[in-house]
């Protein structure tokens, strides 16, 4: 689990997520397969501001803050 910092409409959040990067595609295999790769994506587990767990309030906005967090790993 990774942790970050952001800021969303003015307010800081800790955030707290699993961070799957991408996975290249790999079109054949020695034995014949391959492997159509995967999209980076994160997944959220919580989002606190002074102690307090919002994550249910951001039910409409997780996308939003999904492409925070990947921009800000993007920079790192």
């Amino acid at each position: 689990m990774e942790h970050l910092t952001i800021e969303y409409k003015g307010v800081k959040f800790d955030v707290s997520f699993y961070h799957q990067p991408c996975e290249p595609e790999v079109r054949y295999y020695s034995d014949g397969s391959g492997y159509p790769g995967c999209p980076e994506h994160v997944e959220l587990d919580t989002i606190e501001h002074k102690g307090t767990d919002f994550l249910e309030f951001f039910e409409h906005e997780t996308e939003e803050v999904e492409e925070i967090i990947l921009e800000q790993l993007r920079e790192n």
